[in-house]
Protein backbone atom coordinates (compact mmCIF):
# COMPACT_ATOMS: atom_id res chain seq x y z
CA UNK A 1 0.00 0.00 0.00
CA UNK A 2 1.78 3.17 -0.86
CA UNK A 3 0.49 6.81 -2.02
CA UNK A 4 3.03 9.73 -3.68
CA UNK A 5 2.51 13.21 -1.83
CA UNK A 6 5.43 14.84 -3.54
CA UNK A 7 3.50 18.43 -4.09
CA UNK A 8 1.92 18.68 -0.14
CA UNK A 9 5.50 17.16 1.21
CA UNK A 10 7.61 19.56 -1.01
CA UNK A 11 5.46 22.17 0.36
CA UNK A 12 5.10 20.99 4.28
CA UNK A 13 9.44 20.98 4.04
CA UNK A 14 9.10 24.40 2.85
CA UNK A 15 6.72 25.43 6.11
CA UNK A 16 9.19 23.81 8.34
CA UNK A 17 11.55 25.69 7.64
CA UNK A 18 10.15 28.52 9.00
CA UNK A 19 9.73 27.06 11.99
CA UNK A 20 11.70 27.98 14.85
CA UNK A 21 14.94 25.98 16.21
CA UNK A 22 16.29 24.92 19.38
CA UNK A 23 18.88 28.24 18.86
CA UNK A 24 16.09 30.49 17.84
CA UNK A 25 14.02 29.48 21.06
CA UNK A 26 17.03 29.40 23.64
CA UNK A 27 17.50 33.38 21.87
CA UNK A 28 14.16 34.46 22.82
CA UNK A 29 13.90 32.67 26.35
CA UNK A 30 17.18 35.44 26.89
CA UNK A 31 14.65 37.96 26.34
CA UNK A 32 14.72 40.51 29.38
CA UNK A 33 10.98 40.70 29.43
CA UNK A 34 7.62 40.86 27.70
CA UNK A 35 8.07 43.24 25.82
CA UNK A 36 11.62 42.52 24.56
CA UNK A 37 10.28 38.94 23.75
CA UNK A 38 7.44 40.57 22.26
CA UNK A 39 9.77 42.45 19.68
CA UNK A 40 11.59 39.21 19.13
CA UNK A 41 8.60 37.09 17.87
CA UNK A 42 7.81 40.23 15.61
CA UNK A 43 11.05 40.18 14.12
CA UNK A 44 10.42 36.22 13.24
CA UNK A 45 6.86 37.43 11.68
CA UNK A 46 5.08 35.21 14.84
CA UNK A 47 3.23 38.11 15.86
CA UNK A 48 1.19 41.53 14.24
CA UNK A 49 3.37 44.78 14.19
CA UNK A 50 0.98 46.06 16.89
CA UNK A 51 -1.04 45.29 19.69
CA UNK A 52 -1.00 45.28 23.26
CA UNK A 53 1.51 43.00 25.06
CA UNK A 54 0.46 40.09 27.92
CA UNK A 55 1.68 36.47 28.12
CA UNK A 56 -2.40 36.12 27.29
CA UNK A 57 -1.62 37.92 23.94
CA UNK A 58 1.20 36.80 23.03
CA UNK A 59 -0.02 32.89 23.18
CA UNK A 60 -3.06 33.90 21.24
CA UNK A 61 -0.90 35.20 18.44
CA UNK A 62 1.23 32.09 18.41
CA UNK A 63 -1.77 30.01 18.29
CA UNK A 64 -3.44 31.80 15.60
CA UNK A 65 -0.01 31.59 13.44
CA UNK A 66 -0.11 28.46 13.95
CA UNK A 67 -3.85 27.75 12.82
CA UNK A 68 -3.09 29.65 9.81
CA UNK A 69 0.10 27.41 9.08
CA UNK A 70 -2.89 24.82 8.76
CA UNK A 71 -5.20 26.49 7.07
CA UNK A 72 -2.62 27.07 4.37
CA UNK A 73 -1.60 23.37 4.67
CA UNK A 74 -5.34 22.45 4.01
CA UNK A 75 -5.61 24.59 0.84
CA UNK A 76 -2.51 23.42 -0.66
CA UNK A 77 -3.80 19.74 0.04
CA UNK A 78 -7.00 19.71 -1.51
CA UNK A 79 -7.10 16.40 -3.47
CA UNK A 80 -5.57 15.31 -0.66
CA UNK A 81 -8.38 15.46 1.59
CA UNK A 82 -7.74 11.52 3.35
CA UNK A 83 -4.45 12.41 4.51
CA UNK A 84 -5.60 15.81 5.85
CA UNK A 85 -8.48 15.04 7.55
CA UNK A 86 -6.52 12.79 9.52
CA UNK A 87 -3.70 15.02 10.41
CA UNK A 88 -6.26 17.58 11.58
CA UNK A 89 -8.74 15.52 13.05
CA UNK A 90 -5.68 14.31 15.34
CA UNK A 91 -5.45 17.91 16.66
CA UNK A 92 -9.20 17.96 17.02
CA UNK A 93 -8.74 15.25 18.99
CA UNK A 94 -6.29 16.73 21.19
CA UNK A 95 -8.07 20.33 21.47
CA UNK A 96 -10.99 18.00 22.37
CA UNK A 97 -9.50 16.37 25.14
CA UNK A 98 -7.84 18.99 26.79
CA UNK A 99 -11.21 20.94 26.48
CA UNK A 100 -13.34 18.10 28.22
CA UNK A 101 -10.49 18.01 31.07
CA UNK A 102 -10.89 21.55 31.72
CA UNK A 103 -14.66 21.96 31.76
CA UNK A 104 -14.54 18.79 34.75
CA UNK A 105 -11.80 20.86 36.67
CA UNK A 106 -13.60 24.03 36.12
CA UNK A 107 -10.58 25.71 34.47
CA UNK A 108 -10.94 29.49 32.92
CA UNK A 109 -11.37 29.24 29.61
CA UNK A 110 -8.10 30.85 28.94
CA UNK A 111 -6.45 27.99 31.02
CA UNK A 112 -8.41 25.30 28.47
CA UNK A 113 -7.02 27.14 25.67
CA UNK A 114 -3.48 26.47 26.07
CA UNK A 115 -1.14 24.90 23.73
CA UNK A 116 -4.67 24.40 21.18
CA UNK A 117 -3.91 24.83 17.84
CA UNK A 118 -7.30 25.93 15.69
CA UNK A 119 -7.77 23.56 12.68
CA UNK A 120 -10.26 23.74 9.44
CA UNK A 121 -12.54 21.56 11.68
CA UNK A 122 -12.23 23.72 14.88
CA UNK A 123 -11.05 26.86 13.73
CA UNK A 124 -10.26 29.62 16.59
CA UNK A 125 -13.75 30.92 17.13
CA UNK A 126 -15.29 27.55 17.68
CA UNK A 127 -12.52 26.73 20.48
CA UNK A 128 -13.10 29.48 21.89
CA UNK A 129 -16.86 29.17 22.24
CA UNK A 130 -16.04 25.50 23.38
CA UNK A 131 -13.87 26.31 25.79
CA UNK A 132 -16.39 28.90 27.62
CA UNK A 133 -19.12 26.55 28.30
CA UNK A 134 -19.40 25.21 31.69
CA UNK A 135 -19.84 21.44 31.69
CA UNK A 136 -19.03 18.21 29.47
CA UNK A 137 -22.49 17.77 28.87
CA UNK A 138 -22.66 21.48 27.07
CA UNK A 139 -19.74 21.06 25.06
CA UNK A 140 -21.04 17.67 24.00
CA UNK A 141 -24.44 18.93 23.04
CA UNK A 142 -22.79 22.04 21.18
CA UNK A 143 -20.68 19.77 19.19
CA UNK A 144 -23.98 17.13 18.26
CA UNK A 145 -25.64 20.76 16.91
CA UNK A 146 -22.51 21.19 15.09
CA UNK A 147 -22.58 17.57 13.42
CA UNK A 148 -19.87 16.67 14.68
CA UNK A 149 -19.23 12.85 15.02
CA UNK A 150 -17.65 13.39 19.02
CA UNK A 151 -20.94 15.02 20.39
CA UNK A 152 -23.31 11.84 20.38
CA UNK A 153 -20.58 9.59 21.24
CA UNK A 154 -19.71 11.80 24.26
CA UNK A 155 -23.28 13.02 25.18
CA UNK A 156 -24.87 10.22 27.43
CA UNK A 157 -21.83 10.14 29.29
CA UNK A 158 -21.39 13.60 29.62
CA UNK A 159 -24.20 14.78 30.43
CA UNK A 160 -24.24 12.87 33.57
CA UNK A 161 -24.12 14.72 37.12
CA UNK A 162 -20.45 13.76 37.25
CA UNK A 163 -18.57 13.12 34.45
CA UNK A 164 -16.24 10.52 34.59
CA UNK A 165 -13.08 12.00 32.68
CA UNK A 166 -11.65 8.81 31.99
CA UNK A 167 -15.01 7.55 30.13
CA UNK A 168 -14.80 10.46 28.26
CA UNK A 169 -11.64 10.05 26.82
CA UNK A 170 -12.58 6.87 26.00
CA UNK A 171 -15.39 7.79 23.83
CA UNK A 172 -13.39 10.43 22.78
CA UNK A 173 -10.28 8.33 21.56
CA UNK A 174 -12.42 5.55 20.19
CA UNK A 175 -14.08 7.50 17.71
CA UNK A 176 -10.51 8.75 16.77
CA UNK A 177 -9.17 5.21 16.16
CA UNK A 178 -12.19 4.72 14.02
CA UNK A 179 -12.18 7.16 11.98
CA UNK A 180 -8.74 8.10 11.67
CA UNK A 181 -8.05 4.74 10.72
CA UNK A 182 -10.60 4.76 8.23
CA UNK A 183 -9.11 8.02 6.65
CA UNK A 184 -5.22 6.20 6.59
CA UNK A 185 -6.79 3.40 4.32
CA UNK A 186 -8.59 5.64 2.36
CA UNK A 187 -5.58 7.68 1.76
CA UNK A 188 -3.59 4.53 0.70
CA UNK A 189 -0.81 5.40 3.11
CA UNK A 190 1.32 3.05 5.41
CA UNK A 191 3.44 5.65 7.30
CA UNK A 192 -0.57 7.12 7.90
CA UNK A 193 -1.82 4.16 9.55
CA UNK A 194 1.19 3.42 11.33
CA UNK A 195 0.79 7.03 12.71
CA UNK A 196 -2.49 6.69 13.62
CA UNK A 197 -2.14 3.33 15.18
CA UNK A 198 1.09 4.56 17.23
CA UNK A 199 -1.30 7.40 18.62
CA UNK A 200 -3.56 4.99 20.11
CA UNK A 201 -0.70 3.27 21.59
CA UNK A 202 0.48 6.63 22.89
CA UNK A 203 -3.29 7.67 23.86
CA UNK A 204 -3.71 4.35 25.69
CA UNK A 205 -0.38 3.80 27.66
CA UNK A 206 -0.61 7.42 29.11
CA UNK A 207 -4.02 5.99 30.31
CA UNK A 208 -2.43 3.22 31.91
CA UNK A 209 0.24 4.92 33.47
CA UNK A 210 -2.43 7.66 34.93
CA UNK A 211 -4.25 4.60 35.94
CA UNK A 212 -1.57 2.68 38.06
CA UNK A 213 -2.04 1.45 41.43
CA UNK A 214 -5.34 3.60 41.41
CA UNK A 215 -7.24 0.21 41.19
CA UNK A 216 -10.12 2.21 38.73
CA UNK A 217 -13.66 1.34 38.96
CA UNK A 218 -14.06 1.52 35.43
CA UNK A 219 -13.75 -1.83 33.43
CA UNK A 220 -10.62 -1.50 31.53
CA UNK A 221 -11.75 -2.62 28.42
CA UNK A 222 -13.50 0.53 28.43
CA UNK A 223 -9.97 2.53 29.43
CA UNK A 224 -8.45 0.63 26.46
CA UNK A 225 -8.74 2.09 22.92
CA UNK A 226 -8.58 -0.60 20.10
CA UNK A 227 -6.45 0.09 16.91
CA UNK A 228 -3.26 0.04 18.35
CA UNK A 229 0.42 -1.90 16.90
CA UNK A 230 2.29 -2.71 20.27
CA UNK A 231 0.37 -1.82 23.05
CA UNK A 232 -2.33 -5.26 23.69
CA UNK A 233 -5.30 -5.25 25.91
CA UNK A 234 -3.04 -7.86 27.92
CA UNK A 235 0.10 -5.35 28.13
CA UNK A 236 -2.37 -2.53 29.16
CA UNK A 237 -3.99 -4.13 31.93
CA UNK A 238 -0.43 -5.52 33.20
CA UNK A 239 0.80 -2.04 33.02
CA UNK A 240 -2.61 -0.82 35.30
CA UNK A 241 -1.92 -3.17 37.99
CA UNK A 242 1.83 -1.65 38.68
CA UNK A 243 2.09 -0.09 42.07
CA UNK A 244 2.26 3.05 40.49
CA UNK A 245 3.17 5.36 37.83
CA UNK A 246 7.08 4.76 37.48
CA UNK A 247 6.20 0.93 37.84
CA UNK A 248 3.64 1.29 35.23
CA UNK A 249 6.21 2.85 33.01
CA UNK A 250 8.60 0.40 32.99
CA UNK A 251 6.30 -2.45 32.38
CA UNK A 252 5.42 -0.69 28.93
CA UNK A 253 8.88 0.13 27.98
CA UNK A 254 8.89 -3.78 27.88
CA UNK A 255 5.77 -4.00 25.89
CA UNK A 256 6.90 -1.80 23.34
CA UNK A 257 10.07 -3.84 22.89
CA UNK A 258 11.76 -2.84 19.57
CA UNK A 259 9.88 -0.22 18.83
CA UNK A 260 11.75 3.57 19.09
CA UNK A 261 8.82 4.37 22.18
CA UNK A 262 10.26 2.08 24.39
CA UNK A 263 13.13 3.83 25.46
CA UNK A 264 10.86 6.84 26.48
CA UNK A 265 9.22 4.84 28.71
CA UNK A 266 11.91 3.34 29.92
CA UNK A 267 13.07 6.67 31.01
CA UNK A 268 9.71 8.37 31.98
CA UNK A 269 9.77 5.54 34.98
CA UNK A 270 11.98 8.96 36.73
CA UNK A 271 9.63 11.25 36.46
CA UNK A 272 6.30 9.87 34.39
CA UNK A 273 5.07 14.01 34.31
CA UNK A 274 7.09 14.48 31.34
CA UNK A 275 6.00 11.67 29.02
CA UNK A 276 3.96 13.45 26.91
CA UNK A 277 6.79 15.90 26.00
CA UNK A 278 9.44 13.15 25.62
CA UNK A 279 7.32 11.27 23.72
CA UNK A 280 6.21 14.34 21.08
CA UNK A 281 10.14 14.60 20.96
CA UNK A 282 10.50 11.27 19.81
CA UNK A 283 8.21 10.64 17.31
CA UNK A 284 9.02 14.17 16.01
CA UNK A 285 12.76 12.62 15.47
CA UNK A 286 11.27 9.55 14.09
CA UNK A 287 9.11 11.28 10.82
CA UNK A 288 12.42 13.48 10.19
CA UNK A 289 14.41 10.05 10.18
CA UNK A 290 11.51 8.69 7.90
CA UNK A 291 11.23 11.71 5.93
CA UNK A 292 14.95 11.68 5.02
CA UNK A 293 14.51 8.38 3.77
CA UNK A 294 11.40 9.31 1.84
CA UNK A 295 11.26 12.75 1.05
CA UNK A 296 7.99 12.92 -1.25
CA UNK A 297 6.29 10.51 1.42
CA UNK A 298 3.73 11.68 4.06
CA UNK A 299 6.31 11.52 6.73
CA UNK A 300 6.98 14.85 5.53
CA UNK A 301 3.85 16.26 6.42
CA UNK A 302 3.45 14.47 9.66
CA UNK A 303 7.08 15.87 11.28
CA UNK A 304 5.90 19.24 9.91
CA UNK A 305 2.47 19.26 11.70
CA UNK A 306 4.33 17.31 14.61
CA UNK A 307 6.66 20.14 14.94
CA UNK A 308 4.42 22.75 14.86
CA UNK A 309 2.81 21.49 17.98
CA UNK A 310 5.88 21.68 19.83
CA UNK A 311 6.23 25.13 18.76
CA UNK A 312 3.36 26.43 20.31
CA UNK A 313 4.19 24.09 23.01
CA UNK A 314 7.51 25.47 23.49
CA UNK A 315 6.40 29.09 22.90
CA UNK A 316 4.13 28.88 25.80
CA UNK A 317 6.54 27.59 28.01
CA UNK A 318 9.14 30.92 26.66
CA UNK A 319 6.68 33.39 27.16
CA UNK A 320 5.42 32.25 30.63
CA UNK A 321 9.13 31.77 31.52
CA UNK A 322 9.78 35.06 30.49
CA UNK A 323 6.90 36.61 32.32
CA UNK A 324 7.88 34.51 35.93
CA UNK A 325 11.50 35.67 35.19
CA UNK A 326 12.43 31.75 35.32
CA UNK A 327 16.07 30.48 34.66
CA UNK A 328 17.03 30.34 31.22
CA UNK A 329 18.28 26.89 31.81
CA UNK A 330 14.95 25.97 33.48
CA UNK A 331 13.11 27.09 30.50
CA UNK A 332 15.56 25.52 28.13
CA UNK A 333 15.13 22.32 29.65
CA UNK A 334 11.20 22.18 29.44
CA UNK A 335 11.56 22.27 25.67
CA UNK A 336 10.37 19.70 23.27
CA UNK A 337 11.94 20.96 20.23
CA UNK A 338 15.38 19.71 19.30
Amino acid sequence: MTARWEDLATRARGLAAHLLGRVDLDALARAPGLDALAEALRGRGLLPAEGPVTPETLELAVRRMAGARLQLLAAWGRGRNALCAVVFEDEDRRSLRALLRGAVRGAPAEERLAGLIPTPGLPERALAELAALRTPGAIATLLTAWGSAYGPALLPDAAATRPDLLTLEYRLNSVFAIRALRGARAARSRGLIEFVRETVDVENACTAIVLAGTGPDTPLARAFVEGGRRLSLEAFSDAVAAPDASAAARRLSVAFGSDPLAPVFAQAAADPAAIEAAILSRRIAAQNAAARHDPAGVASVLHYVLRLRAEVLDLRRVIWGVMLRAPRPAIAAALVSA
